[in-house]
């Protein structure tokens, strides 16, 4: 036999034993990937291709417990699955049908996704030239993002083979009851009337339910379409009231773009009689402005209001005694020079409530999870308080003075000194007043912050002018001299009375640097007070030393002692709250899981340098009688401290229209909003409050 018969025999012989493999190998782009994570499969809802009749497929992921896949809108964070077909000539795709999700919750995150299981369906669509018996190949490039904590993103590519049959054969696949199953979730059209009514927070979403049962719904929830709507992570509250259905939606990242349309798929969960009956739909609604009950001059007066109720605050009393010392010696000073004191008094009151927004509003917009006192989180600014109170306080006790007098003081004051001193007490009393929020004054920044940034500064502005009108109204009162008791010795000894506030606040301002540095740090801070004490000494034994380097070196030693102090404040290798026997640490996460078994909360948002917060927790919330209350009705109690800065917890006050401490939320348990209770508490106030709650439930 010659050498190429013998080639031609062993090559027909191969060809004719490896066949069936061969053929296997081709079609072999294969229908199913397994991954560590899941298994993605493209199927086919029939066996077959009928010319012009649309068919089903599916990317279907079956995913290990744990681990899960994404929505259209992966909410916080994530991607959703991406198909890239490629099919033949004439064929087209629908964009994925995607099932109603679930929700994901990650710490304080929340996303939308799948777990277990997934069907992405898709709709072919083929041309009506295709011959019977021909094969048709569809191909596939998918990419997704598979997660337990940390995210693995993942590709296949997918072949499909299925034959062109007649309408009369065709039959279904195995896959067929897995179809069915997923279509049953997928969204119907909404078929009530709905409107939606939008501000620059929040979202109202009225539906006309007419045909549903109130009392029968467990669950509602919409699910935006794209990210940056709503805030995933926020409490979604609704009510029904005459068969309308509103659910209050907080806005999200993109808040501060105009909203025309709102889509996305609202989840209803209803109570039936074999069971739950779970619903979900697609809202595609044109968006209209909030109609709010809150006018701009109505929020003007409550700004107006809450800058007044600020005098009375417990934060400013301290300050106070320094406008009081003014206001005695104005005995002494014309008429003329009372006004123009008060006028400078109302503008440092006026230019620091303005810069303090400014720098807020600023920080706000680059992202920061800031909001009103912001200032008081900073350990270094604490201290920088702490030193200016208690070198004030020494200078009213008489250690030491610059020139004949300081911020206002003093018989033989200059006009220009007057008016610089009362200028400063001015800035000084808005420092220390920002701990504070005072009746009508939450409400008021909150719709500050939500609003443009000239609308915000006119309303910090009028707040401003609300705390400095009581004193710009006195300096203008003619009669006010006659009524002051004269100029005299006296007034020595009122001045080093007046320090001790000063001592006071500084006091508190250390307490609040305890709560937010090291131990090591705290005492680097009270030695530096002892030797501020000391170089203040050395400053007024030099007053009449006309030397200018002694007063050189003592300032320049001061600064850097000062500067030195500053850099040594770190905050404590534990730090955040820990839990109490009677409280729990605010976590949004454990307040979701209270709220979904019915569990009713109250939440207290609190802060060290809040003096109203702890006056509130001191003759109220931690009184025998509502601890007692609390343990009753069952209502567990969080704290959420802002002493330093938390993101979460700023996050909440936005949810609820406040940039600011204290507030404290009522979560009643039973699926509706929480309920807000006023800034200053009694006990009276919050056993009404918990007995009226869960009342409802």
């Amino acid at each position: 036999m010659c050498q190429s018969t013998w080639f031609v025999r062993v090559t027909i012989i191969a060809t004719l034993l490896f066949a069936p493999l061969l053929t296997a190998v081709a079609e072999d782009r294969p229908t199913s990937i397994k991954t560590p994570h899941l298994t993605a499969s493209l199927i086919s809802e029939h066996k077959g291709i009928v010319p012009a009749q649309p068919f089903w497929v599916a990317l279907r992921f079956d995913i290990i417990p744990g681990w899960h896949t994404y929505w259209q809108n992966a909410g916080d964070s994530g991607n959703p699955p991406r198909i890239d077909w490629g099919l033949p000539e004439g064929f087209s795709a629908s964009e994925i049908h995607w099932p109603y999700p679930q929700r994901l919750p990650v710490g304080p995150l929340m996303n939308y996704g799948y777990s277990h299981q997934a069907m992405l369906l898709v709709r072919i669509v083929p041309p009506d030239t295709l011959s019977p018996g021909q094969d048709i190949e569809l191909h596939a490039n998918a990419e997704w993002l598979v997660c337990k904590v940390e995210c693995i993103p993942e590709e296949g590519k997918f072949s499909l083979s299925l034959p062109v049959i007649a309408a009369s054969r065709q039959t279904p696949s195995a896959w067929a009851d897995a179809f069915s199953n997923a279509r049953q979730r997928l969204p119907l059209p909404l078929p009530w009337s709905a409107a939606v009514e939008v501000n620059a927070s929040q979202l109202k979403v009225n539906i006309d339910m007419t045909d549903v049962d109130a009392s029968q719904l467990h669950e509602v929830y919409f699910y935006p379409a794209s990210y940056g709507i709503v805030e995933h992570a926020a409490r979604q509250a609704y009510t029904v009231n005459d068969n309308t259905l509103t659910l209050t939606l907080f806005r999200g990242d993109l808040r501060g773009q105009p909203l025309r349309q709102l889509d996305g798929v609202l989840f209803i969960g209803e109570r039936a009689a074999d069971g739950m009956l779970n619903r979900a739909f697609t809202v595609t609604i044109p968006a209209a402005p909030m109609h709010s009950t809150s006018s701009p001059g109505f929020i003007l007066l409550l700004a107006l209001s809450g800058g007044l109720l600020l005098n009375i605050m417990p934060c400013v009393f301290p300050i106070l005694s320094l406008k009081a010392l003014q206001i005695v010696q104005s005995a002494a000073q014309t008429p003329a020079v009372v006004r123009s004191n008060g006028v400078a008094f109302t503008l440092g009151v006026l230019i620091s409530f303005a810069s303090i927004a400014a720098i807020l509003l600023l920080l706000r917009a680059s992202g920061e999870a800031i909001g009103w006192g912001f200032q008081l989180q900073s350990p270094e600014f604490v201290l920088i308080l702490t030193w200016l109170l208690f070198a004030m306080g020494l200078m009213f006790s008489g250690l030491w003075s610059f020139g004949e007098s300081f911020i206002g003081l003093g018989q033989e004051l200059t006009t220009r000194r007057g008016k610089a001193g009362a200028f400063f007490t001015g800035v000084l009393a808005v420092i220390v007043a920002t701990p504070c929020t005072a009746p009508f004054m939450g409400t008021a920044l909150g719709y500050a912050l939500s609003q443009s940034n000239g609308t915000a500064l006119l309303i910090f502005i009028v707040l401003g002018f609300g705390m400095a009108l009581p004193w710009l109204l006195i300096s203008f009162w003619p009669g006010l001299s006659k009524r002051l008791p004269k100029p005299g010795a006296w007034m020595e000894l009122t001045k080093q009375i007046l320090a001790f506030p000063l001592y006071a606040t500084a006091a508190w301002l250390l307490w609040v640097l305890s709560q937010q540095v090291d131990q090591a740090s705290l005492l680097v801070a009270l030695m530096s007070l002892v030797l501020l004490s000391f170089l203040l000494w050395c400053w007024q034994k030099l007053r009449t030393n006309t030397r200018f380097i002694y007063k050189t070196g003592l300032v320049l030693l001061l600064i850097l002692t000062l500067a030195a102090t500053l850099s040594q404040q770190h905050a404590p290798v534990t730090a955040g709250p820990q839990t109490q026997g009677d409280w729990q640490p605010y976590d949004p996460v454990r307040l979701s899981e209270l709220a979904r078994n019915g569990q009713p909360v109250l939440v207290n948002f609190t802060a060290a340098w809040c003096i109203t917060c702890l006056v509130n927790e001191k003759v109220a919330i931690s009184r025998p009688t509502v601890q007692a209350q609390l343990r009753q009705q069952g209502v567990v109690y969080m704290k959420a401290d802002w002493t330093n800065r938390d993101p979460r917890i700023t996050e909440m006050l936005n949810q609820y229209g406040r940039s600011g401490v204290p507030l404290y939320l009522l979560f009643p348990g039973n699926g509706q909003d929480a309920v807000v209770l006023p800034n200053i508490l009694s006990v009276g106030i919050l056993i009404d409050a918990l007995q009226q709650v869960t009342a409802r439930e």
